[in-house]
C-alpha cells in the first residue's frame, strides 16, 4: 500500500500544481510577437473542465489500486476458506465458483455428489483473489466510470472493510467529479459548458475535498491489510 499512497500523493501534486496554473491563467497575458493577448474566457473554462478529468483519474485509479493490494495480500496469505471472513468467502465464491444450478451433471451421477464434492473442493482450496482475470483483465468489480463515495463505501462492505466513519466533508464532491467526467468523455457537455459553470473557489471547494476523501480511504485499506481485517475472528 505503501506505493499506492506514494503516487496517489504524487498525483496530488500535479493536480495541485495545475490548478494553481490554471488560477493563474486569469490575470495572465501572453506575449506573441510583442502583442499581450490575454487568455480568453473559453479557455480558461476548457482548463477548469479538465480539473475534473484530473480529479477522477487519481479517484478511480487509486481506489482501483488499492483494491488490486488487499486480493494480492489475501492471495499471498495463501488462506483456506474457514480461514477469513465471511465477506471474503462471499466474494471468492462469486468469482471461483458456478451457480450449483449450472453445475454440468455426469451421467449416471446424483446432482448432489456433484454438489457435496464442489463443496469439499472449496473447503480445502487455498483463497486466491484476482483483481483481474486472465490476460483479458476483465475486471472483477464494476467501477470504471462509477467510482463515488457511495460506490466506494459499498464495495469496501463488499470485501469487509466497512467504513465505520468518514471525513467531516460533503462527499457529493465526488459525485459531481464523476457526473462531470462522464458527460464530458460522452460528450454530453463541451468543455467550456462544464467549465463555465465553475468559480475557481468552487473547484477548488472540489478538489480539495475529493483528495481529503480519498486520503481517508488509502489510510483505512492501509489498516485493514496492516491489521489482516480480512482474516476470520472467532469471538471470545
Amino acid at each position: 500500500m505503501e506505493l499506492v499512497i506514494s503516487e496517489f500523493e504524487t498525483k496530488v501534486e500535479e493536480i495541485n500544481e495545475y490548478f494553481s496554473f490554471i488560477e493563474t491563467t486569469t490575470h495572465l497575458r501572453l506575449s506573441t510577437n510583442h502583442e499581450r493577448i490575454q487568455v480568453s474566457i473559453t479557455v480558461q473554462n476548457v482548463l477548469k473542465a479538465n480539473m475534473f478529468l484530473l480529479l477522477y483519474n487519481l479517484v478511480e485509479s487509486s481506489f482501483k489500486n488499492a483494491l488490486e493490494k488487499i486480493c494480492i495480500q489475501i492471495s499471498s496469505d495463501e488462506l483456506r476458506y474457514k480461514d477469513v471472513t465471511p465477506e471474503i468467502k462471499k466474494l471468492w465464491i462469486e468469482k471461483e465458483y458456478k451457480n450449483f444450478e449450472n453445475l454440468a451433471i455426469p451421467k449416471h451421477t446424483q446432482k448432489s455428489e456433484v454438489i457435496m464434492k464442489k463443496i469439499d473442493d472449496i473447503a480445502n482450496d487455498i483463497i486466491k483473489i484476482e483483481f483481474y482475470r486472465n490476460s483479458q483483465k476483465t475486471k472483477n468489480d464494476n467501477i470504471s466510470g462509477n467510482v463515488d463515495a457511495r460506490e466506494i463505501k459499498k464495495i469496501n462492505e463488499k470485501y469487509g472493510a466497512k467504513l465505520d466513519t468518514e471525513p467531516d466533508i460533503d462527499t457529493n464532491s465526488l459525485l459531481t467529479v464523476k457526473s462531470k467526467r462522464n458527460n464530458l468523455a460522452h460528450g454530453d457537455e463541451t468543455f467550456s459548458e462544464c467549465g463555465r459553470d465553475y468559480t475557481f473557489e468552487k473547484l477548488e471547494k472540489i478538489k480539495d475535498e475529493s483528495i481529503i476523501y480519498m486520503r481517508f480511504i488509502l489510510s483505512h485499506i492501509q489498516d485493514f491489510i496492516h491489521n489482516q481485517k480480512y482474516k476470520f475472528q472467532e469471538e471470545n
